[in-house]
């Protein structure tokens, strides 16, 4: 498996009213392509506190947009999901084989975070290539098999998050996670904390990356 850093314009879409107009964060957190050929954004926008109610009127007057959904929190952040009709690297992405780890996109441009093997990176880079979208390949790396998690550790972290194992306070105990899932608590507690270890060490590592290719 390889993960890629793809360096490129902004989008030509809501996402550049937010990041250019507002000064506002961007990070795409999922993507999919939509039967009618737009592509449905799951996102995180972070901007100053006091700018948070009028981005929100333009992104819902902006033509590019089909439909919104947010919810904002008195921190700045605004997530949601937003269905767009442009922007040519989202479509691509959405329709390659590769996963989409994150997309941050600022008022210098996007970096576009994905895995893939390398036949579905290439057809990705060629698809671009096939639409003169500019963009500069920053990172590649393989991964390794530690860094990812196991079905059965995706499994369980996504039940536990589901059910409230990891909200202040606890909607579930670790007891009763267990009993749920059929297996030991300490069992339970061993695989939980493996997972969350993974996935910290991924996140630090990546961010550590990215800041180096940033300075």
């Amino acid at each position: 498996m390889l993960e890629s850093v793809l360096q490129c314009p902004q989008p030509h879409s809501w996402i550049e009213t937010a990041a250019s107009r507002y000064s506002a964060k961007v990070e795409i957190l999922d993507s999919k392509m939509l039967p009618n050929d737009s592509v449905q954004h799951l996102f995180d926008i972070q901007v100053k506190p006091g700018l948070t109610d009028d981005l929100l009127k333009a992104l819902r007057r902006d033509e590019d947009l089909i439909d919104i959904e947010t919810v904002k929190s008195t921190s700045g952040h605004i997530y949601g999901s937003a269905t767009s009709l442009r922007c040519t690297v989202c479509k691509e992405v959405a329709k390659s084989k590769c996963f989409l780890a994150s997309v941050d996109v600022t008022s210098e441009g996007a970096r576009w975070t994905v895995i893939g093997n390398n036949d579905s990176f290439r057809e990705l880079v060629a698809a671009l290539q096939g639409h003169a979208i500019p963009f500069e390949v920053k990172l590649k790396r393989n991964l390794e098999d530690s860094e990812l998690l196991t079905a059965r550790q995706e499994q369980i972290l996504s039940l536990a998050f589901e059910r409230g194992y990891f909200d202040f306070p606890k909607k579930v105990g670790l007891d009763e996670l267990a009993t749920l899932m059929e297996i030991r608590t300490s069992t339970l507690d061993e695989i939980i904390r493996r997972g969350q270890k993974k996935i910290l060490g991924e996140y630090l590592a990546r961010r550590s990356l990215l800041h180096q290719i940033r300075s």
